[in-house]
């Protein structure tokens, strides 16, 4: 683990508030991770994990809603990421404790990575579709 302590930053805005109040939860169960207090590493990656199952599955929902033509690429992201976070729960409960500051460490750079690239375009994505249906048809005088 590092010893700075990871967190929300403007960074990380997508300038879509519904994502950008989602993503600030997972930034702060994130965080919590790198917290040295063995004993409850396991109730926190619970929360983490409880936590992102609604965030993908609300991004999944937009996703399906707008049409977003690369919701697959996005959607497997998430299933992947959510399935290690399940591994890597299991093996720590069977006493691989190792891989709970690894993940720690990890989750930050993946999150960071996928706010740069995925979420970012589907929040440009849906504000530009909201902005096309919000504007005004203009009348022609001929």
């Amino acid at each position: 683990m590092t010893a700075a302590v990871w967190g929300w930053s403007d960074r990380l805005s997508t300038k879509y508030e519904a994502m950008d109040e989602t993503h600030q939860e997972f930034v702060s169960l994130c965080a919590a991770l790198s917290e040295d207090h063995p004993d409850s590493f396991l109730d926190r990656l619970d929360a983490l994990i409880s936590h992102t199952v609604v965030h993908f599955e609300q991004e999944g929902q937009w996703m399906r809603e707008h049409s977003f033509p690369p919701a697959g690429c996005h959607q497997k992201e998430h299933d992947v990421v959510l399935q290690l976070m399940r591994e890597v729960r299991l093996r720590i409960a069977d006493g691989d404790l190792d891989l709970g500051p690894r993940l720690a460490e990890e989750l930050p750079h993946w999150f960071e990575h996928h706010v740069d690239t995925m979420d970012n375009m589907l929040a440009r994505f849906m504000t530009s579709l909201t902005a096309d249906q919000t504007a005004a048809p203009t009348a022609s005088i001929v």
